[in-house]
């Protein structure tokens, strides 16, 4: 085969790919909007606790598909109320935010703040903590359907004095 044959050979190979995994270099608009979405839930809701939201960006049938997850709205609008509860100046910074060509949105964040309430079975500690996290949303029609988190729980219970470093 020749040098030209090879190179055509491999761009061909090389476009295919391309359309087959939907690998794109430009943002469209469904994922900027799909991303303002996911940067909206993570500074008004959990950041913000505006979990009056939550109706209007989650799907009727949501499922939280992350460890201890469950179904339903209202099971976040319980989370961010608890999370608030025990950490009222919780915040959180956003540090990367990814999109995939499925309607999927991953963020990468930082949640801060000091723990002055009851968190679960943990008394007030009156500690700071600051944890990373992942989390990855699936939107369909313009609202979340399934959402995944993983974020570090150890290293808040150590924060916390709650576990030995």
């Amino acid at each position: 085969m020749t040098r030209s044959r090879r190179i055509a050979a491999l761009l061909c190979i090389a476009a295919t790919l391309v359309a087959a995994f939907g690998l794109h270099s430009r943002p469209t608009p469904a994922d900027s909007a799909n991303a303002a979405l996911a940067r909206k839930v993570f500074l008004e809701i959990y950041g913000g606790g505006r979990t009056e939201l939550v109706d209007k960006l989650y799907a009727d049938d949501f499922v939280d598909d992350s460890p201890g997850g469950g179904k339903g709205r209202a099971l976040i609008k319980e989370a961010v109320a608890g999370f608030h509860q025990a950490v009222p100046d919780l915040h959180f910074e956003i540090e990367d935010v990814f999109t995939s060509t499925d309607n999927r949105v991953v963020i990468r964040y930082v949640a801060a703040g000091t723990q002055t309430g009851a968190y679960g079975q943990i008394p007030p500690t009156g500690k700071a903590i600051r944890v990373r996290g992942i989390t990855i949303f699936q939107i369909e029609n313009g609202r979340i359907k399934t959402e995944w988190t993983e974020y570090d729980r150890l290293g808040m219970l150590r924060q916390l004095g709650v576990v030995p470093s």
